[in-house]
């Protein structure tokens, strides 16, 4: 077997594992279902991370920039007045209110957003700095940008996984774009990695079934919040991060 090329029985298991997770989060898309938030450590520390920085700078009319299946919308929505949305394409029950390239997306309006959200989108962008310019362009003077992006993870949405980021790099990126006093901060570490790709086997192969999906989640979740609490409390998620998440402002 030509190296770099992975065994049959280990491709067909992928695949499984990534059919299960697709169908567990056709039916439990929202961020904030405790079924969605719980399913490892790494969902919880997002979710929390995400949740705080809505709760502090979403306002007004959002954009949900790389919308996906709407995971988000409700979180924004508990803040903002209105939610819209933009993808490269309807994925689930969700219809984006645009369909396009968020790196180029001239249907959207200039000036016209109080707040831009983009949860875990950024790395499957091959030029995420133009992604950001186009925020910035649609936010007006003085608005919001709430980005979260990936630290550690493994290759996902192939062949469109591009980047990881550290906190300077997302900094940087940010003030090439034009945005100013940029708060960043970092959340989760190796523990939440890890669990995240222990979770897709269990509780993931059989969080669909009835009853016992429920309860396998339920058990994760003790899991879940002690390896949270295991990468806050200790040096590793300061020096190995899951993932950076920035609140930046628009310049005026």
């Amino acid at each position: 077997m030509p190296t770099g090329e992975r065994a049959p029985d280990a491709m067909t298991s992928a695949s499984l594992l990534k059919r299960q997770r697709e169908s567990f989060l056709d039916r439990h898309s929202d961020a904030a279902d405790w079924k969605n938030r719980y399913f490892s450590a790494a969902t919880l520390a997002l979710w929390r991370a995400a949740s705080t920085a809505t709760a502090r700078a979403c306002r007004g009319r959002a954009l949900d920039a790389g919308s996906g299946r709407g995971s988000w919308q409700g979180t924004i929505l508990a803040h903002a007045r209105e939610c819209h949305s933009i993808d490269l394409e309807p994925r689930g029950d969700d219809r984006p209110t645009w369909v396009g390239d968020l790196m180029q997306m001239p249907q959207v309006p200039s000036a016209h957003y109080d707040t831009v959200v983009c949860h875990q989108v950024l790395e499957h962008l091959p030029d995420p700095g133009r992604a950001l310019a186009e925020f910035h362009r649609v936010l007006v003077p003085g608005g919001s940008l709430i980005a979260s992006v990936p630290h550690l993870s493994r290759l996902h949405e192939l062949p469109h996984d591009y980047f990881r980021f550290t906190p300077n790099g997302l900094a940087a990126l940010l003030e090439r774009a034009g945005f100013v006093d940029a708060d960043i901060g970092t959340y989760g570490g190796p523990f939440s990695f890890l669990h995240h790709q222990l979770s897709f086997v269990f509780p993931g192969l059989v969080a669909g079934v009835p009853v016992l999906g429920a309860a396998a989640i339920a058990i994760n979740a003790v899991f879940s919040l002690a390896l949270t609490a295991m990468d806050r409390i200790g040096p590793a998620g300061r020096l190995l991060p899951l993932g950076v998440i920035a609140v930046a402002r628009a310049r005026e």
